[in-house]
């Protein structure tokens, strides 16, 4: 029997609320650092405008309080300006939102104001530690080490969304004579509807961890796992 917790395929996707299901794209090094040069930007803007204001209404509020406003203003603008925008709905800076990316956990989701904090934060580590941001150039998915703190990814706002391309019909049904559990089940009917894009190399490979249902290894395993799917189909 099939242990509900070993899965049929190793490749991780994500399951969208429609039931189609996506590959994440993470984004390279190299467009993460033009979009990050962009809030540099932004964000300095935003500061000067700040300190002209400031200094316009100086004369009413004081010297002191001028200065202590726009200081607790520069903290909040330099340090939470990304934390705002990662958890709105947009889940991107402005910067990360003009090149179309966004930031999600490692579930494709959108992420919470501790994680975007931590992500956020370590980065003073890193600019202090050159060598640091260097770690993106050579992790497989571009993660920083505020990424990998916090659990996060940078990737490509549009998604892409795989066809689902059925596999040949079965010669024969097999009926499956015991008892199946809702993620056995899915398992063995995804095998049917999806491995029409897969070689006949990568079928036999994912039909193999099913040897201990289906009793067969190789193309013979494959044949039935089709067989027992289409049964499982005429059942519904």
């Amino acid at each position: 029997m099939l242990d509900p917790k070993r899965r049929i395929d190793t490749l991780q996707l994500v399951e969208l609320a429609e039931g189609m299901e996506i590959h994440l794209r993470t984004a390279g090094p190299f467009l993460r650092l033009i979009a990050w040069l962009l809030d540099l930007i932004i964000k300095g803007v935003a500061l000067i405008f700040l300190y002209l204001i400031i200094n316009l209404i100086s004369p009413v509020l004081g010297e002191a309080v001028s200065e202590g406003v726009y200081l607790l203003a520069f903290f909040l603008i330099w340090w939470f300006y990304p934390v705002f925008f990662e958890i709105g709905p947009w889940g991107a800076t402005l910067g990360k939102r003009a090149l179309g990316l966004r930031v999600v956990n490692e579930a494709g989701a959108g992420i919470t104001i501790g994680a975007s904090m931590i992500r956020n934060f370590i980065r003073g580590v890193e600019v202090m530690l050159p060598f640091l941001p260097l770690i993106v150039f050579f992790h497989p998915r571009f993660q920083r080490l505020g990424d990998l703190a916090a659990g996060t990814l940078v990737v490509y706002s549009k998604p892409r969304i795989d066809p689902v391309i059925p596999g040949p019909p079965p010669l024969e049904k097999v009926p499956v004579n015991f008892s199946l559990n809702r993620e056995e089940e899915a398992a063995i009917l995804a095998f049917r509807y999806r491995s029409g894009g897969w070689s006949e190399a990568r079928r036999v490979e994912l039909s193999n961890h099913l040897e201990k249902m289906t009793g067969e290894l190789g193309l013979k395993g494959v044949s039935k796992l089709m067989g027992m799917a289409h049964w499982l189909e005429e059942q519904r």
